[in-house]
């Protein structure tokens, strides 16, 4: 990676990405090999980009000072073509081992942002397997879990909060991340990891309204968006998604691994401009439910008022 790739850093390759095999539709997809990470699948669309880096909005987040906060970016052009694009990063991207800043990905490309961090890129027949054909029926489904995916479902909470502000609507967030998931794939292995998160999700989605959304968030970390509840309704929802993920049995090769999450709240109030308050404001909740240690929840002073009237003890 030493300056003799210097000279391509400018190159574009106009190689075009294959076309389906059998005549069986395929979809394209990233795969991430980075420490904890591993394992986590992404499929792309000509719909949206997926953003890579360091900053909390990437679709493809990596907490490594090394990584550029707006690294680089996969985008599938309309004719099915998929670009990988460098974004003035401070490390650069490689494709195989040469720097780009544009290249054309076939399948089988490792797509190289440091030693520690790369991304496969692959094809994946829709009718594979049926798990499969579930998961890919929709670009807008993340891969690992089946759920929404993240730009998909942060679309949708903007267009929501506009709708809950002019018509004086309840609207809410709920974050979920997972306590020590690194802690967890480190321990039991990429494979446990992801049907940890799984699962998470095979729990929680029995407990939610029809109109509710979940989502992957990041690496870790769930959104639930709430419509028409309160939050008291909101509170009572964090409560049983804590404790079913507590009491719930994680078990991967005969062995259990227990499992918590620490949730943060956020409910839509008057002073809110736009949906990026309200996203700000459940971070920030569920950073402090996770400063102050696992199995915890957290959200503002009168969502935390009304879990004290009810002897909630795993509020921070």
């Amino acid at each position: 990676m030493g300056n003799e790739n210097e000279a391509n850093t400018v190159r574009v390759d106009g190689r075009i990405t294959p076309n389906a095999k059998s005549g069986r539709p395929e979809m394209p997809y990233i795969e991430l090999f980075s420490g904890g990470l591993t394992g986590l699948s992404h499929w792309l669309s000509s719909a949206k980009e997926l953003l890579i880096g360091r900053a909390p909005e990437a679709d493809i987040c990596i907490p490594d000072r090394r990584v550029s906060q707006r690294h680089a970016r996969v985008v599938v052009s309309p004719e099915g073509a998929v670009f990988v694009e460098d974004l003035d990063s401070t490390n650069g991207t490689y494709v195989n081992g040469e720097k780009v800043t544009r290249r054309a990905l076939r399948d089988g490309d490792e797509v190289l942002l440091l030693p520690d961090h790369i991304l496969k890129f692959r094809y994946q027949a829709k009718v594979a397997t049926q798990a499969v054909e579930k998961s890919v029926t929709d670009a807008t489904r993340e891969a690992t879990t089946g759920n929404h995916a993240r730009q998909e479902v942060l679309t949708r909470i903007e267009q929501d909060f506009a709708h809950a502000k002019k018509q004086n609507e309840d609207l809410a967030l709920l974050m979920v991340a997972v306590d020590g998931f690194t802690q967890i794939a480190e321990k039991h292995g990429q494979v446990a990891a992801a049907m940890v998160l799984r699962e998470v999700t095979k729990v929680i989605s029995p407990v939610l309204r029809r109109d509710d959304v979940l989502a992957r968030y990041n690496n870790d970390t769930f959104v639930i968006l709430l419509h028409k509840l309160n939050e008291a309704g909101t509170v009572v929802l964090a409560q049983r998604v804590r404790r079913i993920v507590k009491y719930h049995h994680f078990i991967h090769a005969s062995e259990r691994i227990r499992v918590t999450v620490s949730l943060g709240i956020c409910s839509l109030t008057k002073n809110m401009k736009n949906a990026l308050d309200l996203i700000r404001e459940v971070l920030a909740n569920l950073d402090k439910a996770k400063s102050a240690g696992s199995d915890t929840i957290n959200g503002s002073q009168s969502i935390r008022t009304i879990f004290r009237q009810i002897g909630n003890k795993h509020v921070a």
